[in-house]
């Protein structure tokens, strides 16, 4: 008949059969009739609410199977709760189900808040006490708990007062306290503006022997990024919380808490999430956590929340509600009622309901319940069956084995109340320990015959066991039977000197099963040989470098030390082989101790500067035993370094070149070592012959040289090298001259030189001057233009130095298209221009006018030229003509014909 927004309330007989429930108004009996006070008067206004988060508690009373009580919290909003009225306050009622038809109302309202009335939460929850004959009630109304103890006697209503450093700010969310009475779990919803409010879970201590908090409360939520918190829940064991919470828009989600670790607050993880509005969590006797989301026919359930978080499995459809519509809460209970009792390992104190536990085949254990009453009765059961009635069980994998283990306890108090402890047992096989002989060690530290030395025990690992997979290994003091401090198995010095023993406990990593096993040490006082000195030549940085063009000592080398193990062998007189000896190779004597970071193949990898000393440990073949121990130097010397030029070196050649070339240019190697030797190379191939630091190359190419240094404890030659590029070049050799003058235009004069050359040219008109030499965009031609009128000479200079080539006068002229008499200085007269010059030796022109009448005529080269008088008389603006002869110095005769203007202005 419930139907609420929230609070709920529900109890049956230890059968499961439904005895009465209430949603803080009204209660019901199992009929699903209205119950009554024994007045007659129907029981519909209990004060409490159905839109309390928690409206009402059922709780019996520890010894009278009859006596109830039903303990009711209101609500301070106004009209909450479909028409119910604002009603806050804690008020608790007495039902004694044996009368009338399944329940009266023989005792209340007995009011618990008095004038806390108005501040009193929405919140309540029971736990039992230390023993079955006591219940804890608790509430709290802003900063304060408030604590009630109920026994046989009924409620006692003075309340045992706690203070909490976390006032509320809300009165809504669930309030729960854990099956082992251990803790409590506060939801405080402050839901502000959209639901990202501050609201907050708080965890607090309390002992249910004195029903006080015992401490001042821990927060375990991030409400704006979590969501606000109202629903809480503790797992059966007590070892994990959860807590649901509310994201706008419309977010369910839960969390886990893992209780049994040191920093509870940073365990939190979300182990679901779906869309969804606030709702209730609560524990069941089957040790699930039930989940009520308002709007669904189904409960969710949290399967296993006794699991680490990521191992929870939660289903959304766990309880159909065969057509019925969950709300926002689930009856609360007292949550002692389904706490199993703890059963302990006597040895460790460790409680073992937590997890599956393993032990281990070959071990007994002492099991027996943390409850211990003298008047109780014990009873065991394994796989069902009964095998004790003892409240201690020794068990080993012989008489019981591995499987489920059940204590049932009937209380002999006035409780009459049988608890229930179960835990599952698998027995798992401890490791093997091969027997191994003693570890000798050699003393070859700073004091050789003191009898201590160190030890690297873990070189013993793979020899004790045939799998290191899945293990751990730690070595002990033989008397530190408890295993507390484990030896650094890496660098132990034995505390015994000479011999000594060690315990070796290996440890199967995933059962957590050990076997130990005693291992001996013995110290053998050692002298330190000492063994020839290795000398090698530096490597080259570039010698993995295809084409390099020179050699870079790296100040390192490697050394064979296969070579070294021969030659200690050779040296023995047949007492070692690699038959009956094991060699090793260290760069310190600490590691050659302890056998840490050894030289092994491939030796490449392994590099020895300048000095280096190496330390060799002889072991006899297959056994932890040392021998003997030496060391020896190694000692790394340069590799010569012959100079290079890897830019051009220039080698002038005549033009045209000579066959054979004649010209040389000196390339110098010199390492400044004058016993060094040298090899020559041209484009790859031997030189035969040149064996000195220079060399006077007569030829372009690519000239290798290598030097070759000899050391006297080396028999290989140490050997460096570079490289010369020699180009050749010369000095320009000139093909070809082409000029044009032209007669219109004097700016349109060009002259085109070609020329012949193995340089790099560039160009200079009537100029040496390094400054005005131009690069053409054609090595081997070069064309001026704008030429002026006269003798011109073109230079041409070799850019890699191999001297300029000038070319003979070459002769431009310019008839004039037309002259200005008006003194001005420009074209005041007319006349052949650029024949003023020794180039030419005659010339001759006449000037005619346009009728063919002679007029004026020119004779001297040197002639200042026509100013445009005739016989005296100024001659008008016209165009005017002329017929001119040049011959040159060379006899060579240049006719030309043309007319020009004169303009008067």
């Amino acid at each position: 008949m419930l139907n609420t927004d929230e609070g709920c309330s529900s109890i049956s007989d230890e059968n499961g059969n439904l005895l009465f429930y209430s949603d803080g108004i009204n209660v019901w009996t199992k009929n699903h009739e209205l119950m009554r006070y024994s007045n007659g008067v129907l029981a519909n206004n209990l004060e409490g609410n159905p839109s309390s988060s928690q409206s009402g508690l059922i709780v019996p009373n520890p010894e009278d199977k009859n006596l109830y009580y039903i303990f009711t919290v209101g609500t301070e909003y106004i009209g909450a709760g479909s028409g119910y009225p604002r009603n806050p306050g804690f008020k608790f009622y007495t039902i004694d189900i044996s009368q009338g038809n399944g329940g009266e109302i023989i005792a209340g309202p007995i009011d618990l808040a008095g004038n806390l009335s108005e501040f009193w939460s929405e919140k309540v929850t029971a736990v039992q006490g230390k023993n079955c004959s006591e219940i804890w009630i608790l509430s709290i109304a802003e900063n304060t708990f408030y604590t009630y103890k109920i026994d046989k006697n009924g409620v006692d209503t003075s309340p045992v007062i706690s203070s909490s450093n976390y006032p509320l700010k809300d009165k809504r969310g669930y309030l729960k306290a854990s099956p082992d009475g251990t803790k409590v779990a506060m939801a405080d919803f402050t839901a502000g503006q959209n639901f990202l409010g501050d609201g907050r879970l708080v965890l607090y201590n309390f002992d249910n022997t004195s029903g006080k908090i015992t401490s001042s409360g821990i927060t375990l939520t991030t409400p704006s990024t979590d969501g606000v918190p109202y629903g809480v829940e503790f797992s059966q064991t007590s070892s994990k919380l959860y807590v649901s919470t509310l994201k706008l828009p419309t977010s369910f989600s839960i969390f886990q808490y893992n209780l049994l670790e040191s920093n509870i607050s940073q365990t939190k993880t979300l182990v679901h999430q779906e869309g969804g509005y606030r709702g209730a969590l609560q524990l069941g006797p089957d040790g699930r956590i039930y989940a009520s989301i308002p709007g669904r026919n189904y409960l969710g359930a949290i399967e296993n929340p006794e699991e680490n978080a990521n191992d929870v499995q939660f289903t959304s459809n766990a309880v159909n509600l065969g057509g019925a519509i969950s709300s926002q809460g689930l009856p609360p209970f007292i949550q002692s009622f389904f706490a199993p009792v703890k059963l302990i390992d006597v040895a460790t104190g460790e409680v073992l309901n937590n997890n599956n536990q393993i032990f281990c085949i070959g071990s007994s254990y002492e099991i027996q319940p943390q409850k211990n009453e003298p008047n109780d009765t014990y009873t065991w059961f394994k796989d069902g069956v009964e095998i004790a009635k003892t409240r201690t069980l020794t068990i080993d994998n012989d008489n019981y084995g591995s499987g489920t283990y059940e204590i049932n306890i009937d209380s002999g108090s006035e409780c009459k109340k049988t608890y229930v402890g179960t835990i599952q047992v698998s027995f798992e096989p401890k490791p093997t320990i091969n027997k191994i002989p003693p570890y000798i060690q050699c003393d070859f530290d700073s004091n050789p015959i003191d009898g201590f030395t160190s030890f690297n025990l873990e070189t013993l690992e793979p020899s004790l066991v045939d799998n290191l997979s899945e293990i751990s290994i730690d070595f002990f003091e033989t008397t530190d039977t408890n295993f507390t401090a484990p030896l650094n198995k890496t660098n132990y010095t034995n505390s015994v000197a000479k011999n000594h023993s060690v315990t070796v406990k290996i440890t199967n990593n995933t059962t957590l099963c050990y076997e130990t096993e005693i291992i001996d040490l013995q110290v053998n006082p050692t002298g330190l040989t000492s063994y020839t000195d290795e000398y090698l030549c530096e490597l080259d940085e570039n010698a993995s470098i295809p084409n390099a063009q020179f050699s870079i000592g790296t100040g390192n080398s490697f050394f064979d030390f296969s070579l070294k193990t021969q030659q200690i062998i050779n040296n023995s007189g047949g007492v070692l082989s690699e038959v009956t000896h094991d060699f090793e190779y260290y760069r310190t004597a600490s590691d050659a101790s302890l056998q840490t970071n050894q030289i092994l193949p491939p030796y490449e990898d392994d590099l020895f500067t300048n000095n280096a000393t190496v330390f060799v440990r002889i072991s006899n073949k297959g056994e932890t035993s040392c021998e003997a121990v030496g060391n020896f130097k190694i000692f790394v010397e340069e590799i010569p370094v012959p100079q290079g030029n890897l830019n051009d070196t220039i080698l002038c050649v005549d033009n045209p070149r000579l066959s054979p070339q004649p010209q040389t240019i000196p390339l110098n190697a010199d390492t400044g070592n004058p016993t060094d030797s040298y090899k020559w190379y041209i484009n790859g191939n031997l030189i035969a012959g040149e064996t000195s630091a220079i060399y006077n190359a007569n030829t372009e190419g690519e000239y290798k040289v290598e030097a070759y240094r000899k050391y006297p404890n080396i028999a290989e030659l140490c050997v460096g090298y570079n490289t010369f590029y020699v180009k050749e070049s010369n000095q320009a050799l000139i093909v070809n001259l082409e000029s044009v003058d032209d007669q219109d235009n004097p700016n349109n004069n060009k002259i085109k030189i070609v020329v012949d050359g193995l340089g790099d040219y560039e160009y200079a008109l009537n100029s040496t001057n390094l400054s005005d030499f131009v690069k053409g965009s054609e090595n081997l031609s070069y064309t001026f233009t704008d030429i002026p009128p006269g003798l011109n000479t073109i230079s041409i200079r070799d850019r890699n130095g191999c001297g300029i080539a000038t070319s003979n006068q070459i002769s431009t002229i310019y008839f004039q298209r037309h002259f200005t008499p008006n003194g001005d200085g420009h074209f005041d007269t007319w006349k052949v221009l650029g024949v003023d010059n020794e180039y030419y030796d005659v010339v001759r022109v006449k000037i005619f006018n346009r009728f063919g009448k002679l007029i004026n005529e020119i004779t001297d080269k040197n002639h200042p030229g026509w100013d445009g008088v005739y016989n005296g008389a100024i001659l008008p603006s016209n165009d005017y003509w002329y017929n001119a002869e040049l011959i040159d110095s060379n006899g060579k005769v240049r006719k030309k014909t043309g007319h020009f203007s004169l303009l008067r202005k």
